[in-house]
């Protein structure tokens, strides 16, 4: 235990992560913290512009940067980020997949390719970064895939099936790719926010008939969060769920779902059915 604890620190000291999803939020938030941490950091997101900012402020801080344009939908985007990373850093120790995008809205009002696209985005994107990159954290033992969830992922609530979904198979991705990685010393840890003060809800897809309802939560600082990521790559832990509210959600779903039915709804708000 204490020499894997060792490898651990090693890794985010003088280690080098990928952070997908890194030009806001969660993502810009983790890339800053493991800066701070020791890490070179590889930016991968859409807007290059952010991303240049970002790189800026893992500068700051001592470290190395590399901003690259990556949509995690693209198999050449993949390609080329890793390619580049190998090129750069010549290895890889922390990969934190957390590119992702909402829905909210009914079922029955959720186009077929709006669904599409969250699990293009949120699930077959996670796969192919990680299979892009695999080869590189298998050449250190200690190396470590942190996959960005949600407490949603763990229970579903009205209007936010198709997110919740995803974000379920991104857990049951999780538990499958440790118990295979396990034997070669990668640790696959879940890390699962609550509500979060980013941008995300405003740019999340809306089925038709939906606008942009905030929910009836104060979202916790996208700092707050980035420093439970790190404080999970420091301790390998395996499963974080984060807030009292997530909290109360994931366990009231295993010990009383009937009650959890009858209470969703007010999670949300009223439910609402789209406009005939």
């Amino acid at each position: 235990m204490v020499r894997a604890m060792a490898r651990v620190e090693r890794v985010l000291r003088n280690g080098v992560a990928l952070v997908t999803g890194a030009s806001s939020g969660i993502g810009r938030a983790v890339a800053l913290a493991l800066a701070r941490e020791g890490c070179d950091v590889v930016l991968a997101a859409r807007r290059q512009e952010r991303l240049e900012e970002v790189a800026r402020g893992v500068e700051a801080h001592g470290r190395r940067a590399l901003a690259l344009r990556c949509d995690v939908t693209s198999p050449a985007d993949v390609e080329a980020l890793a390619t580049r990373v190998r090129e750069r850093f010549g290895r890889l120790d922390v990969l934190v997949n957390n590119a992702g995008v909402g829905l909210f809205g009914a079922l029955e009002a959720t186009r077929p390719e709006q669904l599409r696209h969250v699990f293009d985005v949120n699930v077959f994107g996670l796969v192919a970064v990680t299979r892009a990159v695999l080869p590189l954290l298998r050449a250190h033992r200690g190396s470590q895939v942190v996959n960005v969830s949600s407490t949603l992922g763990h229970r579903g609530l009205p209007l936010l099936g198709g997110y919740c979904a995803s974000k379920a198979a991104v857990n049951a991705l999780t538990e499958s790719l440790r118990s295979e990685l396990l034997p070669e010393g990668i640790d696959v840890l879940l890390v699962s926010p609550g509500i979060t003060e980013t941008e995300f809800q405003d740019v999340r897809l809306h089925a038709e008939g939906f606008g942009p309802e905030q929910l009836p939560f104060k979202g916790m600082p996208a700092e707050v969060v980035a420093e439970a990521i790190v404080d999970a790559c420091r301790r390998r832990r395996r499963r974080t769920v984060l807030t009292l509210q997530g909290k109360v959600l994931v366990h009231g779903n295993r010990l009383v779902p009937g009650l959890m039915d009858r209470v969703a709804p007010r999670l949300v708000g009223a439910p609402r059915t789209p406009p005939p």
